[in-house]
């Protein structure tokens, strides 16, 4: 089964439809920031589930429930896993039943004997009264147990996920409103590099030129207007032409534009491929200026080096 085929049976349990984009793009590119909620209410229940996610190097999950949910954990990372691929994504999961038979609740004594003993033991340390007030004691979180026992763990389990899918679905939905916006910036700031590329091509071959004029007339002030040594000073010229050979340089530069774009426009989660062209591009562009000896060149250079900043920036962001 396919990424598009996997996405679409979780979409398609969560109510909602995957359309296919475009040949050769699997999905729309996200952003590592993003929210979901769902809520699902049935006959003697009802689930609510809130997900929201920043960027991280990795797929890392916490859920925040009742201690009696927590063992969801493991199965709702999983599915997690059928909807985004990294960040960090923090789950809240509240279930409630409203069955007669499971509206009973108990007290959790021993962990109410702890924080009242607590309480009696810090206000004799400190000699005041404190008056334990119980109905903040209650709102601790497991002070109060409730017994889901009229309902099979396995029905419990069905509801939530099927709520948690939802909410997946509403956060790769914002996810990818703003993934596309980066998109869109990220394609305008790498296709803004090919009118300074298509300069820098103009310039090299004029630099070496320019290069050859001084060479002469430094050479006519040693030899003090005597004839100068013609193969001599080519010599010097082709040698120098050899260090400031930019040609590969350029070549590189532009495969890893195109290859940027390329992750950009057609693969499903490219942050780390495009955050490795960002840091190739930038030695590209380091070599560059550092070869060139050129003022415009260089500060060609300098512009590259500030866009390529921004997109780093940008694409801590992207998954």
């Amino acid at each position: 089964m396919d990424l598009f085929q996997i996405y679409s049976t979780w979409y398609s349990a969560a109510g909602f439809t995957l359309i296919p984009a475009e040949k050769g793009i699997i999905m729309a590119l996200q952003s590592m920031t993003g929210y979901g909620r769902a809520e699902e209410s049935g006959q003697g229940y009802s689930v609510a589930v809130e997900i929201k996610s920043v960027n991280n190097r990795f797929l890392d999950f916490q859920c925040r429930a009742s201690r009696d949910l927590l063992h969801l954990e493991p199965l709702l990372r999983k599915e997690l896993g059928a909807f985004v691929n990294r960040g960090s994504v923090t789950c809240h999961v509240h279930y409630e039943s409203h069955h007669a038979a499971a509206a009973k609740i108990s007290l959790n004594e021993p962990l109410f004997h702890a924080y009242a003993g607590l309480l009696e033991r810090m206000s004799l340390k400190m000699g005041a009264t404190t008056d334990v007030n119980l109905a903040d004691l209650l709102k601790i979180p497991d002070m109060v147990i409730q017994d889901r026992s009229s309902e099979s763990a396995e029905a419990i389990t069905e509801k939530i996920v099927f709520v948690f899918r939802k909410a997946c679905a509403e956060l790769v939905t914002m996810r990818e409103r703003e993934g596309g916006d980066l998109a869109r910036e990220l394609e305008k700031r790498i296709q803004g590099f090919h009118p300074a590329l298509d300069r820098v091509e103009a310039l090299v071959p004029q630099r070496l030129a320019d290069y050859a004029v001084k060479m002469r007339e430094r050479m006519r002030e040693l030899f003090n207007g005597q004839p100068i040594a013609e193969d001599r000073l080519l010599t010097e010229v082709g040698v120098m032409a050899e260090r400031l050979d930019v040609a590969e340089e350029l070549v590189r530069l532009k495969a890893h534009l195109g290859h940027f774009l390329d992750a950009l426009r057609n693969h499903a989660a490219p942050g780390k491929k495009l955050g490795f062209l960002q840091q190739e591009l930038l030695r590209e562009v380091n070599t560059l200026g550092n070869k060139s000896q050129h003022s415009e060149i260089q500060q060609i250079c300098v512009g590259w080096k500030e866009e390529l900043e921004i997109i780093r920036e940008q694409l801590q962001n992207v998954e």
